[in-house]
């Protein structure tokens, strides 16, 4: 059965990371590990405290137990990881078990409803070896994940989005909005907009996009409620206002880098700072969320 990883604390934005990854959960037939880091080092030394461990430790379990009896039936495990750094267990604990999802919140500062990550979501999202949620401030509050949203520019990394995201849309009977931005930025430097032809070749590379973006929705599934949203602009800004408008968005992560990890590029970085919903951001050349659906797979072909 497919796990996600769910980083648990003692802040509020555990609470609305717990509340997405049991959604989804619920919806793909997952199961839940819940963990938490508390400060201390297994690592043999002169400076090791047993007494301590077993303090800190203790705190930790009892923390996960607390929080594993609000979601009974979900849960197929609770760690408690010795390591300062909650980001570096998180990952490690994922490579491990080869989680499908990892889910964590955003930091208590910044505004409700917005995504913040903070150090631990900041750190966890360069390097993971699975696809990463965070989750922003009062979504334990929100409503239905109705409309699901997924960044697309052609690339394999968009590709797999786009497949995640159907997928995503079919469990929790959402519809899809298919997003592309176009930046004409990236057909001419400053320079090169002011010569003879510029506005032609801008207009056919427009052109161009939009097509592909038609192309794309409509070989999805017929059963799938997909729309196509052109919008012209700076990438990151643009997909951050999207969110505004639906419940859950899906990206890639850059198209350079080492293969099936996140690395974030600078769009991914403002979505994740700006966004309005929780967002999933896939690993490079990864098989995106596949395996977090297969548990409903095997359930249904049963």
């Amino acid at each position: 059965m497919s796990e996600i990883v769910v980083g648990i604390d003692d802040s509020a934005g555990a609470r609305d990371a717990l509340a997405f990854a049991t959604r989804v959960a619920e919806a793909t037939g997952a199961s839940l590990r819940l963990a938490t880091a508390y400060p201390y080092s297994d690592i043999p030394s002169r400076g090791a405290v047993p007494a301590y461990r077993d303090i800190v430790r203790g705190d930790a379990q009892k923390l996960l137990e607390g929080t594993a009896s609000t979601v009974e039936g979900r849960v197929s495990g609770t760690e408690a990881i010795a390591n300062s750094s909650p980001p570096h267990a998180l990952h490690d604990l994922a490579e491990r078990i080869g989680a499908a999802l990892v889910v964590v919140g955003s930091t208590r500062r910044g505004p409700a409803g917005r995504v913040v990550p903070g150090s631990t979501g900041e750190r966890l999202l360069h390097g993971s070896p699975c696809p990463v949620a965070i989750v922003p401030r009062g979504f334990a509050d929100a409503g239905p994940i109705t409309t699901i949203g997924v960044g697309y520019d052609r690339s394999d990394e968009s590709e797999a989005a786009l497949r995640s995201a159907c997928q995503m849309a079919r469990r929790f009977g959402a519809s899809l909005r298919v997003v592309r931005v176009f930046d004409a930025t990236r057909v001419g430097t400053p320079a090169l907009m002011t010569i003879p032809g510029y506005t032609t070749v801008c207009e056919d590379y427009e052109a161009m996009q939009r097509e592909g973006l038609d192309e794309a929705v409509a070989a999805l599934p017929a059963d799938v409620d997909a729309a196509t949203v052109f919008v012209a602009g700076a990438p990151g800004p643009e997909l951050a206002a999207q969110s505004e408008v639906v419940d859950l968005m899906v990206v890639g992560s850059r198209g350079y880098g080492p293969r099936t990890a996140v690395l974030l590029g600078g769009v991914t970085h403002t979505l994740i700072r700006k966004a309005s919903c929780p967002v999933v951001v896939l690993p490079r050349g990864s098989h995106g969320l596949e395996p977090l659906f297969a548990a409903a797979a095997e359930a249904a072909a049963s």
